[in-house]
């Protein structure tokens, strides 16, 4: 990884607006600056962009500018000839949202995964570098330079495995492991099947046996069946002939019994034919009465035909008289009721003036007295009610003598209707007159009327009897020959019985001769499934037999391919290719690192990296064991010492030394491109002439990097170094200024 550039708002002590940070000006510069100016601040918004993660940790809203509730990086880098930016974005709004993009090329293709995490994992798979790995390496943190040193052997062992890039073989490890068990498992189920198959081929003998036996009794049942169904053969045959003679004999059966139908028919017909002559004999005798009678019955019939036509008349009459005299009925029924009104009106005036006259005689006698009440009144009283009443009875009379003359008029008038009704009443006399003999008539005609049907036989009678003896005569002759055809054909009949029992026996043979050969069909398909299923075992046998074969040459093959895998496993493990390459690596780093100790230290200090070690424990076998392990054991003129024993300069001069040297061996490998190398703060540590030699170390493996970064806040160093980022903090934040380029 190669840096290009970085652009940064409200990150820590920066502002929104600060310089963006060309790397591609520089080979080796000094991040210089007093304490708190923000120098670190600028490699935490590398390691946040790119990882996630900082000085700080994983909490992202520390990092956020006082006053700014977001912040941005966004760093651009090269790997392998290809440009990649990373932007990552926080904002505390809403609970806190954190946005991260990847994208590589110019113009920019899009690499962002669907969430954080899956870009995060596809940004590290890029740079084959996780954080941890990028600090114990390459990247000496302001109070963690000794990252690596300080760490336990075995996760010593895994930051050395991510920077050689070992951890593919463990990929291979696991591949190769599951192979060997996929083996494993199709071994498993290999023996389980040959066990089925060598339990199955036990009873291949038996098998055979079977097969001969039912091909045996095939055979005989066979034979049986075929000789039955011969027989069957000629039983039907005759069954068939003995049923055609029956049928033969039921065809002439039915023409008997339409010979004694017919004969039936024959007798009735004659018989039909005597009563018709004998009838038509009778009526000859009777011919001068029916003639007589005929036209006795002509003339009555033409008398009844006059008087039906008088007789309508009469009915027509009746009918309009009925209707004249409701209307008179009705009209009568009004002037009843008027003159019954008017009758009821007078009488009611007369009581009236009856009633006034026997006061007006009371006021007469007693002229002091009220008619009515009885109580006293005046004279002139008297003589007002005497007026009063007496002008009543005067213009009741008048009213009176109105409605008299009224009732007078109502009582004299004369219908219309009347006249009408004496009209037709009238008429309906005539013609009831006329029309008194019709019902005499109609019941002579009554009497007389077989005459007329008498009359038509008797024109038929005489050619009639002459016909019918003539028919009688043909009958009797065809009778008599069909009588001789039936008395012929009841002789043959007389066989139809023979051939019945013959047939009844027949059947029984036919039913028995079936039941065999039902049983035989039966047995037979009973043998040639037992037969089917013993060649078909038998031909089962020979495939797994030749099953059992392949079986066992695809054991043989997993054997071996599980044997490979389970070497494979082994080889690709800790213990294998990647303990082979960590011993490789191993003298590399230590002569790197001792070089740069030789240079840091004058040839006081020396390193070693210690891979294996006895256990404390012995073993069973009362020796000690080997353990896999990652040691770092320091010497000097003193001998070998512990490393918390070593000053804070001395630790560090080691620690420079084993990181460069690491850094160095992934420069020379096709590995993790490890071309950025960043010193954060590690000269305080150091004196005058151990500084001195450090930037001697530095300026001599400069050409092994692309890129170095020195951070300090050492003034008198400034100088040593030919591009500055000099980081400076006022009111609004920090900036930077590159001096040098």
């Amino acid at each position: 990884m190669v840096p290009v550039n970085l652009k940064l708002s409200n990150f820590t002590s920066f502002s929104e607006n600060p310089p963006e940070l060309d790397f591609t000006k520089f080979k080796l510069a000094a991040i210089s600056g007093l304490n708190g100016a923000g120098k670190s601040s600028l490699l935490d918004a590398i390691t946040w962009c790119i990882w996630g993660n900082s000085r700080s940790g994983e909490s992202s809203d520390v990092l956020i500018h006082m006053g700014a509730d977001n912040m941005q990086v966004e760093f651009s880098f090269e790997l392998d000839g290809h440009l990649y930016t990373v932007k990552r974005r926080r904002s505390k709004k809403g609970g806190g949202s954190t946005a991260l993009e990847f994208w590589s090329g110019s113009p920019l293709h899009n690499l962002t995964e669907g969430t954080i995490k899956a870009t995060q994992e596809k940004i590290i798979q890029t740079l084959h570098l996780t954080f941890e790995t990028f600090t114990s390496s390459s990247y000496l943190r302001q109070g963690h330079a000794d990252e690596f040193t300080t760490k336990g052997p075995t996760e010593r062992k895994r930051i050395l495995t991510e920077i050689l890039r070992l951890d593919h073989y463990d990929l291979l490890e696991e591949k190769a492991k599951e192979k060997a068990k996929d083996a494993q498992t199709n071994l498993s189920l290999l023996d389980y099947q040959l066990l089925e198959i060598e339990a199955e081929l036990s009873q291949k003998e038996d098998r055979e046996k079977k097969l001969s036996v039912a091909e045996q009794e095939a055979k005989k049942v066979k034979a049986d069946l075929q000789e039955c169904e011969e027989l069957i053969k000629k039983i039907q045959f005759k069954h068939q002939t003995i049923i055609s003679a029956i049928k033969s004999f039921e065809e002439k059966k039915i023409q008997i019994e339409k010979i004694e139908k017919d004969l039936t028919d024959f007798k009735l017909l004659i018989s039909l034919n005597e009563k018709a002559k004998g009838e038509f004999e009778d009526i000859l005798k009777q011919k001068i009465t029916i003639e007589e009678n005929y036209q006795k019955l002509q003339k009555l019939q033409q008398e009844k035909s006059n008087l039906e036509t008088k007789r309508s008349q009469l009915i027509k009459v009746k009918d309009e008289l009925a209707a004249v005299q409701k209307i008179l009925i009705s009209r009568e029924e009004k002037r009843q009721i008027a003159i019954k009104v008017i009758e009821i009106e007078l009488k009611k005036l007369e009581t009236e003036n009856e009633q006034i006259q026997t006061q007006i005689n009371h006021l007469n006698l007693n002229q002091q007295t009220c008619p009515t009440c009885g109580q006293m009144i005046g004279k002139d009283k008297n003589e007002q009610i005497l007026l009063k009443n007496k002008d009543s009875i005067n213009k009741n009379e008048v009213q009176i003598l109105k409605l008299k003359e009224k009732l007078q008029k109502y009582q004299s008038v004369v219908l219309p209707e009347e006249s009408k009704v004496n009209y037709l009443e009238k008429e309906v006399k005539i013609l009831e007159e006329q029309t008194k003999h019709w019902t005499k008539i109609r019941d002579q005609i009554l009497q007389l009327d077989n005459y007329q049907n008498l009359f038509i036989k008797l024109a038929q009678a005489e050619t009639g009897v002459k016909t019918h003896q003539e028919a009688i005569l043909d009958l009797k002759k065809i009778y008599d020959i069909k009588v001789k055809h039936l008395t012929s054909g009841q002789k043959e009949l007389e066989q139809l019985l023979i051939f019945e029992n013959k047939l009844k026996e027949v059947q029984k043979r036919l039913i028995a001769q079936e039941t065999i050969r039902i049983e035989l069909s039966q047995k037979a398909l009973e043998l040639e499934r037992q037969f089917g299923e013993a060649k078909q075992l038998v031909s089962r046998t020979k495939q797994l037999e030749q099953l059992a074969s392949q079986k066992h040459q695809q054991k043989s093959k997993l054997q071996k391919e599980k044997q490979i895998f389970e070497q494979l496993a082994l080889a690709f493990g800790k213990k294998g290719i990647q303990a082979m390459i960590i011993e490789t690596a191993i003298p590399e780093i230590e002569d790197e690192a001792n070089k740069l100790l030789d240079n840091l230290t004058e040839g006081r200090m020396k390193v070693s990296l210690q891979t294996q070690r006895e256990t404390k424990t012995k073993l069973e076998s009362g020796e000690k064991g080997i353990v896999e392990t990652l040691d770092i054991n320091i010497s000097d003129e003193m001998g070998k010492r512990p490393y918390e024993l070593f000053s804070g300069g001395e630790e560090f001069r080691v620690n420079f030394a084993i990181r460069l040297a690491i850094s160095k061996l992934l420069t020379q490998r096709a590995g993790a491109k490890l071309q950025f190398l960043v010193i954060d703060e590690g000269f305080g540590s150091q004196d005058a002439p151990g500084r001195a030699r450090l930037i001697e170390s530095i300026d001599a493996i400069k050409d092994d990097f692309e890129k170095i970064l020195i951070v300090t806040h050492i003034e008198e160093l400034k100088d040593e170094f030919p591009v500055r980022i000099e980081v400076s903090k006022n009111s609004t934040g920090s900036t930077f200024e590159m001096v040098g380029e």
